[in-house]
């Protein structure tokens, strides 16, 4: 069912692809989340001449699917479904402003005492509403289910097919489950902390672990595991992809004129 991609063999290795846990993400401050190592092997083989390794946070999915799925389906469907909910409303007699100065629930009451609007209409009007106010007031994930399961299934899909450039799908990692890696934010792992965590931290929450989250539950930091190749290279081409630019020059604006002209 799942791809093979974590490899549990050596916990004692940290390299580029390892995964650590009790990773600071200040997107999840009282979550426990995942590092992803990304700093390239060479500067890994060479400790005295980094200072800090770099990391990308991994968040297992029943985390990651209560705060950040919302923004990426309303992304997909917010624009389209009020589309549809204001045309809806002009339909029952109604402007966006009227919207505004009198609110959803007295503009419902005067569409249903009049039957402006057909039955199947009134309900699509109805349920359009219901699935706007998901958004505006951050419904949970089981809540989103229920009114946006093909959209989220397409979503995932698109996530999981490499599709998305913000994230990357991990199918399964032991004790976390499926998780989602970031793309877009890059942390800093202090160099002493990290070549501790091969063997273990046992955290306190009087001292500071740069780079490590000691306001969680769980205070003992390890190796969970390490990305397997080819899916290494994959995210990192990926993440590459977000924040390398090659600079080159303009083309010069006579030049569409001149071969559209030939």
């Amino acid at each position: 069912m799942f791809r093979d991609m974590i490899d549990v063999t050596n916990d004692k290795l940290l390299t580029q692809g390892t995964i650590f846990n009790c990773a600071y993400n200040s997107s999840y401050p009282d979550d426990e989340t995942l590092g992803l190592i990304i700093t390239a092997r060479c500067d890994i083989s060479n400790k005295d001449k980094v200072s800090f390794y770099n990391y990308i946070p991994a968040i297992p999915f029943n985390i990651w699917k209560e705060k950040e799925l919302l923004p990426v389906l309303k992304k997909k469907t917010y624009k389209d479904l009020r589309s549809k909910y204001l045309t809806l409303l002009r339909e029952g007699g109604f402007s966006e402003s009227n919207l505004k100065t009198y609110g959803y629930e007295r503009i419902i009451d005067i569409i249903k005492n009049k039957a402006s609007l057909p039955k199947c209409k009134l309900q699509s009007l109805q349920t359009q509403h219901e699935k706007i106010e998901c958004f505006e007031k951050k419904q949970p994930y089981a809540k989103l289910l229920s009114y946006f399961n093909k959209e989220i299934e397409k979503c995932l899909t698109d996530i999981i097919e490499n599709k998305n450039a913000d994230y990357f799908f991990i199918d399964y990692i032991s004790g976390y489950g499926p998780a989602i890696v970031n793309l877009r934010e890059i942390y800093e792992l202090n160099i002493s902390t990290a070549l501790k965590i091969p063997d273990g931290i046992e955290l306190n929450i009087e001292k500071t672990y740069p780079g490590l989250n000691t306001s969680i539950e769980n205070q003992f930091c390890s190796i969970v595991g390490h990305l397997r190749s080819p899916f290494i290279e994959l995210l990192m081409q990926r993440f590459s992809n977000n924040f390398v630019r090659i600079g080159v020059d303009n083309h010069d604006h006579k030049l569409l004129t001149n071969i559209m002209e030939k």
